[in-house]
């Protein structure tokens, strides 16, 4: 049983990428992750790290990741809706396994879906904002001599630029 969890962990580590499939009219698909676009052409990331053009014109159909995701993880979560509307009640009981089988579902779903709504809402978005003007925030943490006016007690300052 535990080899057979175990595979099925891996099956869903390795088929949720980041990297969307383009099909393309007059060539082959190409597996990349979507960095750009404009109106005349969409700007991929390369293997090495570079970016690729292909021409708008030349695109005959976009697979988004996270779709699937998305989907399997709604499910998911709607099943542990309903289990948590149906055990919950039971979970003082019925003991601590239960009530671990009752939230379990909720827990595994909500996530993979939130995943999949994000990295498919992020290649969507990629299509229309130009590489170069990517703006990335930043966060920092720094410790200071004091905290909250108290020269005996440490503290820690957080900034950053959003």
């Amino acid at each position: 049983m535990t080899i057979k969890l175990s595979m099925l962990g891996l099956v869903f580590l390795t088929g949720c990428g980041t990297t969307a499939t383009i099909t393309r009219v007059n060539g082959p698909a190409v597996e990349a992750k979507i960095v750009g676009g404009d109106r005349h052409d969409v700007y991929v990331e390369t293997p090495l790290g570079g970016q690729e053009t292909i021409p708008r014109s030349d695109i005959a159909d976009i697979d988004h990741p996270g779709s699937t995701a998305g989907v399997l993880g709604g499910i998911v979560t709607a099943y542990g809706a309903l289990n948590l509307a149906v055990g919950l009640p039971k979970c003082e009981t019925e003991g601590a396994a239960f009530c671990t089988g009752v939230f379990l579902p909720m827990g595994i779903g909500l996530p993979i879906m939130l995943w999949g709504i994000a990295t498919n809402a992020g290649s969507r978005g990629a299509l229309n904002k130009s590489p170069s003007s990517e703006q990335r925030g930043s966060l920092f943490v720094a410790p200071t001599h004091q905290f909250a006016g108290r020269p005996d007690t440490p503290g820690l300052a957080v900034g950053g630029t959003f």
